[in-house]
C-alpha cells in the first residue's frame, strides 16, 4: 500500500511526459531511418524492388516503431532516451518493475489512434491498459529506499 501511495506522489507531470514523447519520437525516427537505409541497401544489392505505396512497408514501419520503443524500455528497464534525459521511468501502478509483457502491451497500445493525446485527459491509453505509469525516478526510488530502511529497523540479520 505504501508503494502505491508513492507511485501517485511521484508521477511525472504532463510537461515531462510531453518532453519524453518528443525526445523518444526523434530517437525512434533516427533509429528507423538507419534501419530502413540498411534494409533498402540490402534490397538494392539483391535487386528486390518495393514500391513506395506498398502496404508491407507501412506495416513494417509501424512494427518497427513499436519494436524500437519496446526494446528501449525492456533493455533499460523502463527508461527510454527521453526518460533518461528527464529523470523518469516506467513502473507498474503498484510500484513494482514491469515485466517484458507489460512493456509489450504498453508499446502495442501506442498504435491506438490518438494515444499520444489520451494522457491529456487522464491516464494515457498505453498507461491505463498496461497498468503502468511514469514516475520521477530519483524521488520515487529514494522514498522506496527510505521505507525499506524504516522497515528493517529492529530486525536482526540471521547469518
Amino acid at each position: 500500500m505504501y508503494q502505491d501511495y508513492k507511485v501517485g506522489e511521484h508521477k511525472a507531470n504532463k510537461g515531462l511526459r510531453i518532453a519524453n514523447y518528443f525526445i523518444d519520437l526523434a530517437t525512434v525516427v533516427i533509429i528507423l531511418i538507419i534501419i530502413i537505409t540498411v534494409i533498402y541497401l540490402v534490397l538494392e544489392l539483391f535487386a528486390i524492388n518495393f514500391s513506395e505505396d506498398n502496404i508491407i512497408l507501412d506495416l513494417l514501419m509501424y512494427l518497427g516503431f513499436v519494436g524500437v520503443y519496446f526494446l528501449m524500455e525492456v533493455i533499460t528497464k523502463g527508461r527510454s532516451v527521453g526518460k533518461f534525459i528527464t529523470g523518469t521511468k516506467v513502473v507498474m501502478i503498484d510500484g513494482s518493475e514491469p515485466l517484458a509483457k507489460n512493456y509489450l502491451i504498453r508499446n502495442l497500445c501506442r498504435l491506438i489512434p490518438f494515444d499520444q493525446l489520451s494522457f491529456l485527459f487522464g491516464g494515457g491509453f498505453h498507461d491505463t491498459i498496461s497498468k503502468t505509469t511514469v514516475v520521477n525516478k530519483k524521488a520515487f526510488e529514494a522514498d522506496l529506499s527510505q521505507q525499506d530502511s524504516i522497515e528493517s529497523l529492529g530486525k536482526t540479520e540471521i547469518e
